[in-house]
């Protein structure tokens, strides 16, 4: 054998080898150790739905097989994933929540009158999600037994596909694209932090006296109670109805979830008290690299020497339908300022608009945060926005509308890198102020770069995290390991009631213990007076 054919088998048996030792450690790349993963996001809200996007198409990119059933199936200008499937929910357009939220519809109420406007219009979209059961896409993936090996499904105001869940059988991981909801904190038997963390359905600001403290709880209990009944009987029907008596409650099968995703961090919302299996992946929506700006929003925002705001209400609001006494405060306020404006805006123009503003229908947010002149984000307090500006180390002037942008916005107002501007005591005045503040006072801009450090730095990103949790329960891990112990034990052992109960019958044993030992004493003191004073008595009638 000459020297070159050995070295020929040689090179062969290495690459072999070489090649076995690459599969062996990269679990993506290997056929055995792809992941088979059903993604179900029934809420057609676009804003909820691109917070966990970039997560699911990375478990895609890594090899792993992806059915999404959302109203955002994937269009031809999106990245090729060959194993992405969608299973669309929007027969129309207008089956789809952007710019559907009419400004001219929020009046000035009552705090009572907000929360309970909030109650219903969750279960209203409740109704949405649980009708697309009937979805001819979802029903023919049910009726085919399509078998899967992991479900991630959206956490928010309807628990009717933890039917579906059942159906399959496997584990599965619930998503949440803001703070944990009332009724998820009671379920998985959650901390109640209502003492220091404002609750999501809440307009009360950080920090709480006793008033809002009372409020705060009393919004848990009132929001967990309407769940537990109005909402939850509403989902069971619907399940009965398409499934049959069968499936156990609900709220009983999301108990069995081996992680939770939250879509906060404790640098914004506050440290809370979570088991291991809550995962806090707060910005996991952001991508690590940032996109080349428009040559216009580029060429404007280069000019803009003085600093620029940017105005950008989100994806729901339809900001065309101001009422035109606020849109006249804007108008006059933006055109006095030596400063560049940059405003999100649904039409093609608006009446008046100053030179030193610019409108667009749609505009790159997060690549906008992060040019150099942009000093100031005037938003809703939504969280993707607040998150984006949080990173990016931009100042904010908040105007809350509904949800749980009044809770975001009063967190990153206790954390000093934001205002609050009240919708509907909204003045040229007040909106002077607040800009004249972020702009000018040095503080906020220095309090926002240390939020934006403390919020970057960590161990691995967030969607580095929710992978790994994501792989490692597919692997097999999980519910024996991750999940409390208090989401099986009864409501009166969990607060050691029963515990408290025990103290208290021992405490009154004692007490009465102690009062019969004192009524003895006192009893034998005076008996042995009474005793005395007869034998006293007694001498001196011998004696007289």
């Amino acid at each position: 054998m000459g020297i070159n054919q050995t070295r020929a088998i040689f090179l062969f048996i290495l690459a072999i080898n070489l090649l076995s030792y690459s599969n062996a450690n990269n679990p993506v790349s290997s056929e055995n150790s792809r992941i088979k993963i059903l993604a179900i996001f029934p809420h057609p809200g676009k804003s909820h739905f691109f917070v966990f996007k970039p997560f699911i198409e990375e478990l895609a990119r890594r090899g792993n097989e992806l059915t999404v059933i959302s109203y955002f199936p994937r269009t031809e200008k999106d990245e090729h994933l060959p194993t992405y499937k969608d299973i669309s929910l929007a027969n129309k357009e207008s089956d789809v929540f952007l710019n559907v939220v009419n400004l001219n519809e929020f009046k000035r109420t009552s705090y009572i009158y907000e929360y309970f406007s909030n109650i219903f219009m969750l279960s209203y979209m409740r109704s949405i999600a649980c009708e697309n059961l009937r979805n001819p896409g979802v029903k023919k993936l049910i009726e085919n037994g399509e078998k899967f090996d992991l479900v991630l499904v959206e956490n928010f105001n309807t628990h009717c596909f933890m039917s579906l869940v059942y159906k399959l059988n496997v584990p599965f991981i619930d998503i949440s694209t803001h703070q944990p909801m009332p009724w998820a904190i009671y379920n998985f038997r959650l901390s109640n932090d209502a003492s220091f963390i404002p609750m999501s359905l809440t307009s009360i600001l950080k920090p709480m006296n006793l008033f809002y403290r009372t409020i705060n709880a009393l919004s848990l209990y009132v929001s967990s109670g309407i769940y537990w009944t109005i909402f939850q009987w509403n989902d069971q029907a619907i399940v009965k109805e398409i499934f049959g008596p069968d499936v156990p409650n609900v709220m009983t099968i999301n108990k069995n979830v081996s992680v939770f995703f939250i879509n906060t961090h404790y640098t914004i919302h506050g440290g809370a008290s979570y088991p291991p299996n809550v995962i806090e992946v707060g910005g996991i929506h952001i991508e690590s690299k940032r996109k080349p700006l428009p040559r216009n929003i580029a060429k404007f925002l280069d000019e803009a020497h003085e600093g620029v705001l940017y105005f950008n209400l989100g994806s729901m609001i339809k900001m065309s339908t101001i009422p035109k006494d606020k849109l006249n405060i804007l108008i006059k306020v933006f055109r006095s300022i030596p400063r560049k404006v940059i405003w999100k805006w649904e039409q093609d123009d608006i009446p008046e608009l100053p030179g030193n503003v610019m409108i667009q229908k749609w505009l790159p947010q997060y690549d906008i945060l992060n040019h150099p002149n942009v000093k100031c984000y005037f938003g809703h307090g939504g969280l993707l926005g607040l998150t984006e500006g949080v990173q990016s180390g931009v100042p904010m002037i908040l105007m809350p509308i509904f949800g749980d942008q009044y809770s975001n916005a009063a967190a990153a107002q206790y954390r000093g890198v934001a205002i609050i501007l009240e919708y509907n005591d909204f003045t040229e005045e007040k909106l002077r102020s607040a800009m004249d503040q972020i702009f000018n006072d040095t503080r906020y801009g220095e309090n926002a770069k240390r939020l934006s450090k403390a919020f970057k730095d960590r161990m691995t990103s967030p969607l580095e995290t929710a992978i790994w949790w994501t792989e490692y329960v597919a692997r097999g891990n999980g519910l024996p390991y991750v999940k409390s112990e208090a989401i099986t034990m009864p409501w009166y052992e969990r607060h050691l009631i029963d515990v408290h109960a025990i103290f208290v019958l021992f405490s009154l044993l004692a007490l009465y213990v102690q009062y019969r030992i004192v009524k003895y004493a006192f009893a034998y003191v005076l008996r042995s007076e009474d005793a005395g004073s007869k034998k006293r008595a007694n001498l001196s009638k011998k004696r007289d």
